[in-house]
């Protein structure tokens, strides 16, 4: 990904859904359906991608409780879901967002989780 692009990524997603509020340079793209080593091409276009912190990036990845919560906030997704369809929760705001594939959001009525 190019900076020109994580750029786009951030400029929409603005902070790590986690709440952490931390420093841009913390902040990495995240595939939400995770693309694999030599995996579709697809799977990057921007409804699959959200903006993490390197700390939530990283837990999603080691620990099973934070990964469930990540499924829980629509932050990670199984392989038969389909991202532009599944919201995402931003614990910053307490809003559901719909990210689409031209590097929107858009809130949903949704309960908080």
């Amino acid at each position: 990904m190019t900076k020109r692009q994580f750029a786009k990524y951030l400029a929409r997603d603005m902070h790590c859904p986690c709440g952490c509020l931390g420093r841009e340079d913390t902040y990495v793209p995240q595939h939400r359906i995770n693309r694999g080593i030599g995996g579709s091409k697809v799977l990057d276009r921007p409804a699959n991608i959200i903006v993490l912190c390197s700390a939530v990036n990283g837990l999603i990845e080691s620990n099973a409780d934070i990964a469930q919560q990540a499924r829980v906030y629509g932050w990670k997704l199984q392989r038969w879901q389909v991202p532009e369809e599944v919201p995402v929760f931003d614990r910053v705001t307490g809003e559901w967002h719909i990210l689409d594939n031209d590097f929107h959001r858009v809130i949903q009525e949704r309960k908080a989780a």
